[in-house]
């Protein structure tokens, strides 16, 4: 069991859409925004999870169009994401007057918190790689476990664990953050960027295969 939860929190850790997507809210809103984060994309997590043990793999042998479709969509959602990260960093470049800073602070904290559990999820539900992921990996490794109670409670303790590196990953960003990294110019465009490109990568990979 312990060897299995590091090697899960090891490659929840490893840099991807979810890390961006933390990195994004964290950096823009703050940390409460980054753990929001954080908790979407591990109910993403947990979505994909249950999917797994409820048998999708049984169902992409089924419809193997599923298994193009699938990644596709991720892809394209991917994409989206980048596109609608560089537009909004565009109109933030371009700055708000005076007058409307303290009704746009507020409206920030009123939206931060839904907008922050709904990037998260988005993000990590339409990962193309999570399809691969819970299918080659994590449904293999659930096999070590004998009933739905063990099952479940092996479950609980990877979404706990996936939390937790989340949140610390959100932390380190913010640390980061107060450093004079924030001041590169640019800077700001590179999560949207970077949303597009995995977003790309991996459409045309699932064309190519």
């Amino acid at each position: 069991m312990l060897v299995d939860v590091l090697t899960w929190a090891t490659v929840m850790a490893i840099p991807g859409p979810d890390i961006v997507a933390i990195g994004t809210q964290t950096s823009r809103y703050g940390q409460r925004a980054g753990f929001w984060t954080a908790l979407g994309a591990m109910l993403g997590v947990a979505t994909w999870s249950i999917l797994a043990l409820l048998g999708i793999e049984a169902l992409l042998h089924v419809v193997p169009a599923l298994s193009v479709v699938l990644p596709l969509a991720g892809s394209v959602a991917l994409m989206l994401l980048g596109a609608f990260g560089l537009w909004g960093s565009v109109k933030a470049a371009k700055g708000t007057s005076k007058s409307n800073e303290e009704q746009e602070v507020v409206s920030v904290a009123a939206r931060t918190a839904g907008a922050s559990v709904r990037l998260g999820y988005v993000t990590n539900i339409s990962n193309p790689k999570a399809l691969v992921f819970f299918t080659s990996f994590f449904t293999p490794m659930m096999s070590h476990y004998d009933g739905l109670a063990e099952k479940l409670g092996m479950l609980g303790l990877l979404l706990g664990v996936t939390l937790l590196v989340f949140c610390a990953m959100s932390v380190l960003i913010q640390v980061a953050a107060r450093t004079q990294l924030r001041n590169i110019p640019g800077l700001k465009y590179l999560p949207g960027i970077i949303f597009l490109g995995i977003g790309l990568f991996y459409f045309v990979e699932t064309l190519v295969k």
